[in-house]
């Protein structure tokens, strides 16, 4: 498996798909890649204890305390939230920028999606060697099981408080990235360089069920190369099951997207069906005087939007806000890709959708007009080579952050 997913036998795959296809099904938000990963090297129980049971040494977790500015946390990180009472431990399930200028009903400025961390404006990235960006934490507060659980009355009153996670159980924390290209790093690189420097321990202890250190020797290079062959392999069997659905790096059973469309609740189906109405009515391009289309391009943040539909609110909460922005943006995805060609519909209108990471400094996965394939990764902002785009739809027009 250090070798990656290609490298892994048959027999092995099936073994180990079987038991994350568990992991799943039993976790309360989509499981990315990293959440697995870990869920694998660390042996999390199924039975209910989650990761109580193992050797991780919780003294070790990088520490969220209010006010201050936090450090890397990429998805798959486990940390502790100082209450000023008793910690909370917690594994970071889902993550998304959270952009003051994002609108209540996930309204985003054009800059802002795909803005680098740091930007100050349309065309200006900002100058700061450090560069800071507002994220939103989605922690799975019962990783750990029962014993290392607050009690549902004490979890009320944090989320009363409103200091050290808000009304929803989440955590909103300006993170301070070393530098613009550490903020530019996809999930898997993140998390990687995560486990190699604020996670060293954990990620060598000898008490872990087989250490990576056994497996590839103990050099920085060695333990790097393994450790990003090991999420590979977890990547490419989560990809390879039938009962699994992946957007990104996130996987959910499909029974669950089945559900969510039968559900005649708060955002099932019906929700789900409006939600796609808004977004192409918001892309109607307008028309000017003798006939001549406006080209716009329209962005929506996903989790900002789902934050309107009547009785939401409790579905939002916790590890739920996870579940239901990443079945909301499958079901986009598929109502996109069958009533279109490549995503673009038959008004010659287009919808793509980006990941959390993508969406930069926007509340979520953002949505956005393009005549491109609904699912496919868009280029990272400020990257070389790689500008962020967008194309109207009567002419194509390209916008680059590298300019």
């Amino acid at each position: 498996m250090t070798e990656g997913y290609d490298a892994v036998p048959g027999q092995e795959r099936s073994r180990l798909r079987s038991y994350l296809e568990a992991v799943v099904a039993a976790r309360p938000a989509p499981v990315h890649t990293t959440v697995a990963f870990n869920a694998v090297y660390f042996g999390y129980d199924l039975g209910g204890d989650g990761y109580g049971g193992t050797p991780l040494c919780l003294d070790n977790f990088p520490v969220i305390s209010f006010g201050e500015c936090a450090p890397v946390l990429p998805v798959g990180a486990m940390v502790c939230v100082a209450t000023g009472s008793d910690p909370l431990y917690a594994e970071i399930v889902y993550r998304e920028g959270a952009h003051p200028e994002v609108g209540a009903l996930g309204d985003v400025p054009a800059w802002v999606s795909g803005a680098p961390a740091g930007a100050e404006g349309s065309g200006r990235p900002g100058a700061d060697a450090e560069p800071r960006r507002r994220e939103l934490l989605v922690p799975d507060l019962h990783a750990f099981g029962p014993a290392l659980s607050l009690s549902p009355a004490q979890l009320h009153r944090l989320r009363t408080r409103g200091r050290w996670i808000n009304m929803d159980g989440h955590v909103v924390v300006d993170v301070c990235y070393p530098s613009s290209q550490a903020a530019r790093r996809d999930d898997l690189t993140a998390y990687a360089d995560h486990l190699l420097t604020a996670a060293r321990e954990q990620l060598l202890s000898p008490l872990v069920p087989v250490s990576l250190a056994s497996l590839v020797g103990g050099t920085h290079d060695d333990l790097r190369a393994g450790l990003l062959g090991l999420l590979d392999a977890v990547r490419g069997v989560l990809n390879s099951s039938a009962v699994l659905r992946t957007w990104g790096h996130y996987a959910m059973t499909r029974t669950s997207l089945a559900d969510c469309w039968r559900d005649t609740g708060p955002l099932g189906g019906d929700d789900l069906r409006s939600l796609v109405a808004a977004v192409e009515r918001a892309a109607t391009p307008a028309r000017r005087r003798h006939g001549l289309i406006t080209p716009s391009t329209v962005y929506t943040a996903v989790g900002p939007r789902l934050r309107g539909f009547p009785g939401a609110a409790e579905r939002l909460r916790g590890a739920g806000y996870a579940a239901e922005v990443c079945r909301a943006n499958v079901a986009l995805a598929d109502v996109v890709q069958g009533d279109s060609d490549h995503g673009l519909l038959a008004t010659a209108r287009g919808s793509r959708l980006t990941t959390p990471s993508r969406g930069e400094g926007c509340g979520g996965p953002t949505i956005l007009v393009t005549q491109r394939n609904p699912e496919t990764p868009w280029s990272r902002p400020g990257a070389a080579g790689t500008p962020h785009c967008t194309h109207c739809r009567s002419q194509k027009r390209k916008w680059s952050w590298n300019r």
